[in-house]
């Protein structure tokens, strides 16, 4: 943190619904999704501009000491809190507590609510030194104590509070916010959670506003765990790796994905050369998606990185006994959080409550051996960036409403997400010939549309991942390309960031 800047928390209270929960929905169920998620917070930022005329703004000095925050803020501060309260009648569940592992009380203790003063910077400033710097942002975030105890406290792992949603909302001088919300990932997911945003936005501007639709827990219903065996999967906890993690932001613009996408084309087109016309005419309609091209080309770099440091290692052993090694292969494995509700038929109201999000997985096999790399010191994946593309398009294809019908027949044998905890339950994450990357997305969600009455943000962001090997994409504030927040081993970090097509490619 900056020394020139210090956040003050002026109040802490909870926020509960305007109005009482009725009795006959008192009491939410948690379907088998929400079940398989552990109670980590997700945390999601809100940066808005220097609000106050010129000649309203608070400076440093006594009055503005005791005047704590101006007016027009205090005006919006409390927009906020009554919004919030009317918006809790509808989103009764993110006020209430988690009762066992198949329900919610909906009991109204409400979400916590901080109010902070920032001194000493300007949202402008703050948000230039987060964009290099996600860890300077700890101090905004609604979790205690305050301060910086680590990651595990914004995992919320040893939380006082059990709210299921935590806002702080921080106040400048000159006017400006960042808010930051933190949501349960035991209860929504992002997709939800950002109806949810929406909604609250639109109750503060006096707006009409949908009800949130409770139907998850009827497509999916709670599992009753009957004994220890079947238990396990559904209830392993995610916890953050003991490691030195760095999260680092790369801005992709949209020209830039736009190479990638050409980059199947021309690879592919060269292989039919005798129906050249028909065949780019094919690939035109099979181009990758922007999330498809630009996830590809992350994990090539990352395989680059990860085969570079296990060959090193084998020509490190190999000299010091001085034999010859026979090539090894490493398992790669990228998993992928997909929407179900725009995968079934008929497909969900984007506003439907709770997890319902699957994942995917795309492997490729690569020989490992300490002689083949290029020099500038990575193995050359160029010519494999198609073949990934090709694996990560068929894997989300297999996230359809046929899939979903296989989850609601026998969910324990179809879903992905179960898989995915059974093989962190094994340790997968340790066996050096197996390595996971996994990508979520935070992109066409509405989250810059999030006006509560003084305009839309200007930029929103995450705070840092709290595991290695983890891809966030964010749409840039401008609408022209894609933030991708990737979390690292320190020493992964440092090479993944010099990888030369990287750094052609990034802004």
């Amino acid at each position: 943190m900056n020394d020139t800047m210090k956040i003050e928390v002026l109040s802490k209270e909870s926020i509960k619904p305007s109005s009482p929960t009725p009795d006959n929905v008192k009491t939410h169920s948690l379907s088998n999704l929400d079940q398989i998620f552990p109670p980590l917070y997700v945390d999601h930022l809100l940066y808005y501009p220097n609000l106050e005329s010129n000649g309203s703004s608070l400076g440093d000095g006594e009055h503005g000491r005791n005047m704590i925050i101006s007016a027009s803020s205090r005006r919006r501060c409390d927009v906020l809190k009554q919004s919030l309260a009317e918006t809790l009648t509808r989103y009764y569940p993110l006020a209430g507590r988690i009762k066992d592992e198949k329900s919610v009380e909906c009991n109204d203790e409400g979400v916590d609510y901080i109010e902070a003063r920032v001194v000493g910077k300007e949202v402008s400033q703050v948000m230039q030194l987060a964009s290099s710097d996600i860890e300077v942002m700890e101090p905004f975030l609604p979790h205690e104590p305050y301060g910086g105890t680590g990651s595990f406290r914004r995992a919320g792992l040893h939380s006082n509070s059990k709210a299921l949603l935590k806002i702080q909302v921080n106040v400048f001088g000159c006017g400006g916010m960042v808010i930051c919300l933190a949501y349960s990932h035991k209860i929504v997911d992002a997709s939800s959670f950002a109806s949810f945003v929406k909604d609250w936005t639109e109750t503060a501007r006096v707006a009409a506003v949908d009800k949130p639709c409770y139907i998850i827990s009827s497509i999916f219903p709670p599992a009753s765990f009957s004994d220890q065996e079947e238990k396990e999967p559904a209830e392993v906890q995610i916890v953050p790796d003991r490691i030195d993690i760095l999260t680092k932001r790369f801005v992709f613009k949209d020209s830039s994905i736009a190479k990638l996408k050409k980059k199947c084309i021309n690879v592919n087109a060269n292989n039919g050369s005798d129906k050249q016309i028909d065949k780019q005419e094919h690939n035109m309609q099979q181009l990758p998606t922007r999330f498809e091209a630009l996830t590809s080309f992350i994990w090539m770099c990352f395989m680059d990185v990860d085969l570079q440091s296990k060959a090193k290692q084998i020509d490190d052993a190999v000299s010091s006994v001085n034999v010859v090694s026979d090539p090894n292969q490493v398992q790669y494995v990228a998993s992928f959080a997909i929407n179900l509700r725009t995968r079934m038929i008929p497909p969900l109201p984007d506003n439907s409550f709770g997890n319902m999000t699957e994942g995917t997985f795309a492997e490729v096999s690569r020989n490992l051996t300490g002689s083949n790399l290029n020099s500038n010191g990575f193995h050359d994946q160029r010519q494999n960036y198609p073949e990934l593309v090709s694996k990560i398009k068929d894997s989300i294809k297999s996230i359809d409403n046929e899939h979903v019908k296989a989850m609601k027949s026998n969910f324990a044998i179809s879903c992905n997400h179960m898989k995915m905890h059974q093989m962190l339950k094994e340790e997968a994450f340790n066996d050096d010939n197996k390595t996971f990357l996994m990508f979520s997305s935070w992109c066409r969600f509405p989250i810059y549309e999030a006006d509560f009455g003084w305009g839309k943000p200007n930029w929103a962001s995450i705070s840092k991942l709290l595991y290695k090997n983890c891809v966030m994409f964010i749409d840039t504030s401008s609408g022209d390309g894609i933030e991708a927040w990737v979390s690292l081993k320190e020493e992964d970090m440092v090479e993944f960031e010099r990888h030369e097509e990287l750094l052609a490619l990034v802004s």
